[in-house]
């Protein structure tokens, strides 16, 4: 009894190991970990100006630094959940290294932590204002 090459076919469906995998897009992580970051020094700056700085300074100050710390990278996670979700749903079709998805996506819910967390100076600059008013 001898077996044929034709019962071992690799055209079954399945990608050989020479078939480049699609990895998630890095440029958003970077973005994120750059808009903590830039949030997280805008809040400090606020914090270290807020001496000299006019109310409607620090309240525009104290929002950016929100934006940049917390909404931004927000938005960016749900844009890879997304992303990662579809390109799951897409892989027979376009083969995925869901394995790279996944480690991006824990790493940036940390960044997405760590800028909720950062956000804290950016939060104390917006309403020093309105506590130094009550304290008047």
């Amino acid at each position: 009894m001898s077996l044929s090459a034709s019962t071992f076919s690799s055209d079954d469906g399945f990608y050989g190991s020479d078939t480049p995998l699609k990895h998630p897009p890095k440029i958003l992580f970077v973005i994120g970990l750059l808009s903590v970051l830039l949030g997280t020094l805008v809040g400090a700056y606020g914090i270290f100006s807020s001496e000299t700085a006019s109310n409607s300074q620090q309240f525009l100050t104290g929002s950016a630094g929100y934006l940049f710390t917390a909404l931004f990278p927000i938005i960016i996670l749900q844009i890879i959940l997304t992303r990662h979700t579809n390109a799951l749903a897409l892989n027979q079709e376009e083969p995925y290294d869901s394995y790279a998805g996944e480690q991006m996506q824990s790493k940036f819910r940390k960044v997405v932590f760590a800028g909720l967390i950062s956000a804290g100076l950016s939060i104390w600059v917006f309403f020093l204002p309105i506590a130094e008013r009550f304290a008047a």
